[in-house]
């Protein structure tokens, strides 16, 4: 079997070079952000290419070695994820393993380093390796870095914090581009996370839906998953409440987004609707949206297109909210958990 490297440069090097700069030019917003502009590594170059259906290339990664020269990446299933070993993320990394890291986390969505040792200002300032961070509009963030917000969950506390499918925060009109996640204190078992390529989701749709769908808006609101009434886990009020929340614009504000968006960095297309904050198709009746969303909703989840990830105190991961989403499962709740998570800025979805 050719190699990647191979595949890729006999097929489809003339046809990426001129597509490359076009998507470079629609993600100037994106290259602009503090992460230094990508180097054009072998990484990118499969990540970019759409004549590759994504499932090909991770599945064909599995047993590449030419890809990656200084970070190893063990994909977790044949469509999405990836273990990256060889990185202590708490000592500063050169760039040509940040690039790296970059090209894994294009490639396979989301991305798990395990084991590490990271307090508040290093993940922090991992996280500005890659872009420019977004805090918070809503949640608000440890008194000592208000750019990381701890997700808490007392021993027998409800909650429902990211309990449902999403990308995190689709309300915002430039949503997040991608989250880092580290593991502070968990079960010894069960509240895993699942993850679901936003890809294969838009892949699995028939062509003559996938050509309905383009044009279409969705409204996206932070006003139901943050409903003051309804919220547990968290308080607006509350100052010994484990998770804090702050009175917000985007609670009452919303956001138009592409019910597909095309990815800014790959090209690739994905349904970006989700359960937790999108509520409405735009021109559509109440009746009509709630058919096509539910459909597209359910789209995600899907076991062949999805990857569930066991954490171990210590963990990270990093995933992009432009190709997947992602839910926590709340099945044990007689433990105590901590994550602290980051995120990066994005740009606005075409």
């Amino acid at each position: 079997m050719l190699s990647l490297r191979t595949v890729l440069t006999k097929n489809n090097m003339k046809k990426f070079l001129p597509r490359s700069i076009g998507i470079m030019q629609r993600s100037l917003s994106t290259m602009q952000m503090n992460r230094p502009g990508p180097t054009e590594n072998l990484a990118h170059a499969l990540a970019r290419d759409v004549d590759l259906p994504i499932s090909e290339v991770r599945i064909r990664l599995a047993t590449d070695t030419t890809v990656f020269k200084h970070i190893a990446a063990t994909p977790v299933t044949a469509s999405l994820g990836a273990e990256i070993s060889g990185v202590d993320l708490s000592m500063p990394l050169s760039e040509d393993v940040i690039e790296e890291i970059w090209g894994a986390f294009l490639l396979f969505g989301v991305i798990f380093f395990r084991g590490q040792k990271l307090s508040p200002d290093e993940q922090v300032a991992l996280a500005k390796r890659f872009g420019e961070i977004d805090r918070h509009p809503i949640v608000k963030g440890l008194d000592s870095n208000p750019d990381v917000i701890e997700i808490v969950r007392e021993a027998g506390a409800p909650t429902n914090f990211g309990e449902t499918w999403h990308s995190d925060n689709s309300y915002m009109a430039e949503p997040s581009l991608g989250s880092i996640l580290h593991a502070v204190e968990v079960p010894p078992v069960g509240n895993d996370t699942m993850f679901s390529c936003a890809y294969g989701a838009y892949d699995g749709l028939s062509p003559k839906l996938r050509s309905f769908l383009d044009g279409f808006r969705a409204v996206h609101t932070a006003g139901v998953a943050f409903n003051p009434s309804t919220v547990s886990g968290g308080s607006f009020d509350n100052p010994e409440a484990a998770i804090k929340y702050k009175k917000s614009q985007d609670l009452f504000s919303a956001s138009l987004h592409p019910v597909v968006r095309t990815h800014p960095e790959t090209g690739r297309k994905a349904i970006f609707v989700n359960s937790m904050f999108t509520t409405e198709i735009e021109g559509l009746s109440r009746a009509e949206s709630k058919q096509i969303l539910d459909l597209l909703f359910a789209q995600f989840g899907q076991p062949h297109i999805s990857c569930r990830f066991r954490w171990n105190s210590g963990d990270v991961a990093m995933w992009d909210n432009r190709s997947l989403q992602h839910v926590a499962i709340g099945d044990n709740s007689s433990h105590k958990r901590v994550m602290r998570r980051v995120t990066l800025k994005g740009d606005v979805p075409v």
